[in-house]
């Protein structure tokens, strides 16, 4: 017995080895030993020393430095953290402000072939070139750079920002710079990376993008980030650039992209598209997608918002021969983009195309902002094996243009594109163009063998408010008499969703025994709370109002009228009694707005009588009614009568 209980102590001081917490500060000296008395001065020293299981806390204030993290990891089970100090409620800056790039690619953090890094809560900004165009060209400034190979690298609640490319001369398309570039360049992949959380913002790209995935990158997930205000590409997963010698390993894959909000992307300024950055100069190409898949593959891309952008997403390959594809583009809110809204396809015959890719269930409204004919949804060269199904497109354009075809290239299967939902103004100049030809929507219909869309001018019954940032669903929900309501299948062509999918709002994406068109799936009151706590809207076992499946004594139409969680004895929440004096005061709440509730009292537990006393309540969802006691007893109780169908 001896040996085992041994080798297990050995185990487990193993596992405690290198989990030390480092400090560094603007006033301290990397000669000290890292500690909170005698912390460093500079990250690049917690970089060049911290092993699996550290922790660096870098404290607020302003780090002028480029810092290089190369081949060192962590493991799965022992992480490198370098985080702002949790205690510090200013920012960290890390920043190249007034330096010049030297040639080639350089950013303020490089991560190169390491493993299990966490950088968390840092802001990265200010990397500007500068010179003669030519100097500037041979310049590529980069906020956060990651290549090579590794797992789990993640990138959490940072910022970046102001990474500018400066190059003015038009059309310079060797003139670029990046937020945040991944690159798999080496035989094994960046695995399993995170960003999430993140903000990036203000860039000057050039020809390049301000969240890029290139090459030899997979099992990634890009979710929660907000990318605005950069003058071209918003988030991009990109294949066929050469970075592996395999085209298979040559692909970002197996991704998703996922709750990003992203806006006011635009290359209309941007020298690299005919622009020179000024509103008084020349005027460039507007052709930059808030979202990009430019030759990468199966990517689910779902509850993202993008807005004010030149188009909302593209998907499709740069490259001749090439394409992108298992693309699943679903539950997203595209509106008020420039010139369209989705774009699929290469743009040009010499370009690649997209093949085996799904569009389903997005609500775009109101593209095509600048009248530039880019459409609800273009589809342009050599787009095969591809559905477009259940999409609420609306747009109250004088000339309104919805799915346009407008090459011969590919080819789509009957009911490939069907049981959309597209709304016009009344007087709206209706355009939809199929294998070149426009034509209104019936004339499309037949040649497009669309056989269950419907096209109307009257009310897609959308509440179309401004989405508030970070929460998720706010804007364009449907309301209880939109048309788009359970319309979005029939029972001899049953919608059935995929493994986890939810709605635009993070809901159950079906309610009400059907499925509804576009993003957003319509519930009642009742519905809601039974997907949050079951996702169940339809009801089903342990659901129904004399359910008590937590065993608190509460049935389930008590714990929905109270707001409590019935998954959970809270039985504190529960209504209550308080006596001052001879007076009952009966406490409770009203989380069912469209319940009844009624405060009976009797002084025999029969009788139950209505009490008459004014209800009050504290404005924040308490309510009361205070009632004399004249005899030795009095009981009080809640009757709650549910309009909706349990």
């Amino acid at each position: 017995m001896f040996p085992a209980r041994f080798l297990a102590s050995w185990l487990l001081v193993s596992a405690l080895a290198g989990a030390t917490e480092y400090h560094v500060t603007t006033t301290g000296s990397d000669s000290q030993p890292g500690t909170l008395a005698q912390p460093w001065r500079t990250i690049q020293k917690a970089a060049s020393t911290a092993i699996a299981g550290d922790t660096v806390n870098v404290h607020a204030g302003t780090y002028a430095e480029r810092v290089a993290f190369t081949s060192r990891s962590g493991t799965a089970a022992q992480q490198i953290v370098f985080r702002r100090d949790p205690g510090d409620a200013a920012a960290v800056l890390v920043t190249q402000a007034g330096v010049t790039p030297p040639n080639g690619t350089s950013a303020i953090i490089t991560i190169t072939d390491c493993s299990h890094l966490v950088l968390r809560d840092l802001e990265i900004a200010d990397y500007k070139t500068s010179g003669t165009n030519a100097q500037q060209k041979a310049k590529l400034p980069v906020g956060i750079y990651i290549h090579g190979a590794g797992d789990g690298i993640k990138l959490r609640n940072c910022k970046v920002h102001d990474i500018w490319q400066s190059c003015s001369t038009l059309n310079d398309f060797g003139a670029n710079g990046f937020g945040i570039a991944v690159y798999g360049d080496a035989a094994q992949p960046i695995d399993h990376l995170v960003i999430d959380g993140c903000e990036v913002y203000n860039l000057r790209t050039g020809a390049s993008e301000s969240v890029t995935l290139n090459g030899n990158v997979t099992n990634f997930t890009v979710t929660g980030n907000s990318v605005h205000d950069c003058n071209n590409i918003g988030i991009d997963f990109i294949g066929f650039e050469g970075g592996n010698a395999t085209p298979a390993l040559d692909q970002a894959r197996n991704g998703i992209c996922s709750g990003n909000t992203v806006t006011r992307i635009d290359s209309k300024f941007n020298p690299a598209y005919g622009g020179n950055f000024t509103t008084g100069g020349n005027n460039g190409t507007r052709s930059a997608p808030g979202l990009y898949v430019d030759g990468g593959r199966d990517i689910i891309l779902e509850r993202n918002h993008v807005s004010d952008c030149n188009y909302a997403l593209s998907a499709g390959s740069e490259n001749t021969g090439k394409v992108a594809s298992g693309i699943t583009v679903r539950n997203n809110l595209f509106h008020h983009c420039h010139v369209g809204g989705i774009v699929i396809g290469g743009s040009d015959t010499s370009n690649g195309g997209l093949s085996t890719s799904s569009f389903t269930n997005n609500t775009l409204y109101g593209n095509d902002t600048t009248g530039q004919g880019g459409g609800q949804f273009a589809i342009q060269h050599y787009v095969t094996s591809t559905i477009i199904q259940r999409n609420l497109m609306e747009t109250t354009a004088s000339f309104a243009q919805f799915v346009l075809k407008d090459n011969s290239t590919g080819g789509f299967a009957d009911g490939a594109i069907d049981w959309n939902l597209y709304r016009a103004t009344p007087a709206a100049s209706v355009e939809f163009i199929w294998q070149t030809t426009a034509g209104a929507f019936a004339t499309w219909q037949s040649a497009a063998r669309d056989p269950h869309s419907t096209f109307i001018t009257g009310s897609t019954g959308l509440a179309v408010t401004a989405p508030v940032v970070g929460t998720p669903g706010s804007g364009f929900a449907l309301t209880a008499t939109s048309p788009a309501r359970n319309a979005g299948d029939s029972s001899a062509f049953p919608f059935t969703p995929a493994s986890g999918e939810k709605d635009w709002a993070g809901k159950s994406r079906v309610a009400g025994g059907r499925v509804d068109i576009g993003a957003d799936e319509y519930m009642d009151a009742l519905q809601i709370w039974r997907d949050q706590w079951f996702s169940l809207p339809d009801g089903g076992p342990q659901v129904g109002a004399s359910d008590d499946p937590d065993g608190d004594g509460a049935p389930n139409l008590i714990e929905y009228s109270q707001g409590m969680n019935p998954l959970f004895s809270d039985r504190a929440s529960l209504p209550s009694l308080a006596v001052a004096g001879n007076t009952l005061t009966f406490r409770y709440r009203k989380a069912a707005s469209e319940a009844t509730y009624t405060v009976e009292q009797s002084t025999t537990l029969g009788g139950w009588i209505t009490v008459s006393q004014t209800e009050q309540n504290d404005g924040a969802g308490l309510y009361w009614r205070s009632v004399p006691v004249s005899g030795n007893r009095l009981f009080l109780r809640l009757r709650v009568t549910s309009a909706q169908a349990w």
